[in-house]
């Protein structure tokens, strides 16, 4: 378990939107916009292929962190830790000195991965999450508050239909949401950008 744990770190720690942008002749993500290596400021400032190239490996990451390290041992409770390391490698990236992403692709990736297990209720909730994203995204246009009130809400839906992962969704949905904090603080000051349809 140990190992797993250590690969599931790893696999997360993979800093996608820094290595592209460095592979595609883009400079330091983290020197322009935000300075984050997520999606959002990649798509900003390199382009929209770039920024969806990121979005799908960051949530492939997630997804694939748990399909290969998951045996169904340890049954929830492994997919407690196993996720909430593959967020953390993410979010707190050694190859960056410890600052990666805000864990918001990442963290969609395990949900898709939750999604395709076969207990009534589970299916629902990677869609009940990407559908309020669009939804609250399309309205606000503000990524972050999109972010957040979807896994907000996952997190709702968790305690009624997968209870034994609702701490999971507690831990990380706080920490994700305390990595938007700056977003916040601009979308109160009228600062934050708005994503374009």
């Amino acid at each position: 378990m140990l190992l797993d744990i250590i690969l599931a770190f790893l696999i997360g720690s993979i800093p996608t939107g820094y290595l592209l942008n460095k592979y595609f002749g883009q400079g330091d993500i983290r020197k322009v916009g935000s300075g984050n290596i997520g999606a959002t400021n990649v798509l900003r400032h390199s382009g929209k292929l770039l920024g969806l190239l990121t979005l799908l490996i960051d949530i492939g990451k997630g997804f694939l962190a748990l399909e290969l390290l998951w045996q169904g041992s340890g049954g929830r409770w492994s997919i407690t830790i196993l996720g909430s390391l593959v967020i953390l490698g993410h979010i707190f990236s050694p190859w960056l000195k410890f600052k990666g992403g805000k864990g918001v692709a990442t963290m969609l990736g395990v949900i898709l991965f939750i999604s395709t297990l076969t207990n009534a209720g589970i299916g629902h909730i990677f869609f009940v999450t990407t559908f309020s994203w669009l939804m609250i995204v399309f309205f606000t246009k503000y990524v972050a508050l999109g972010s957040v009130i979807s896994l907000t809400i996952a997190t709702i839906y968790s305690f009624f239909y997968l209870p034994s992962l609702f701490l999971f969704f507690v831990l990380m949905t706080l920490l994700i949401t305390y990595r938007h904090k700056d977003n916040f603080e601009r979308i109160r000051n009228k600062t934050e950008h708005k994503i374009s349809f």
